[in-house]
């Protein structure tokens, strides 16, 4: 069963964070239609920088970036921005290990690369409903 996009989907920002900027566009393309806000970082810096300016309700995180990994940037906005922070991961090389540091680092999700949309869209509406749907 498909889930539903909620209409409030408008009052949600996403930050798309990795180093393929065409990757970046097409999430943007992707989610600006359905109502949300999107913020747009090519590196963990970036990342880090934009989440200390405005307020973002999701992180979408490559984990391989060219400064800091995904997983450190997470970590930095989880703990010097704010912590309860809901995070998917995206990644074109997944390892055992990997989803073990994304587990222990509570992260929501992980998406391997090529992404597929429909995975994607539909784990951004659960961490939405699951994080601010009251």
């Amino acid at each position: 069963m498909m889930a539903v996009l909620d209409p409030r989907a408008g009052q949600y920002s996403l930050l798309i964070t990795d180093d393929d900027e065409s990757c970046r566009d097409s999430l943007k393309d992707i989610f600006e239609p359905k109502g949300y806000i999107t913020y747009l970082a090519s590196c963990g810096r970036e990342a880090v920088k934009i989440a200390r300016t405005v307020d973002v309700d999701l992180l979408i995180l490559d984990v391989h970036l060219p400064d800091y990994s995904g997983l450190e940037t997470f970590k930095i906005i989880k703990k010097e921005i704010r912590f309860g922070i809901p995070c998917i991961f995206i990644s074109g090389e997944i390892t055992k290990e990997l989803q073990i540091d994304l587990i222990s680092a509570n992260a929501y999700t992980l998406i391997s690369k090529p992404i597929n949309v429909n995975i994607l869209k539909d784990s951004v509406e659960q961490v939405i409903a699951k994080y601010y749907w009251k």
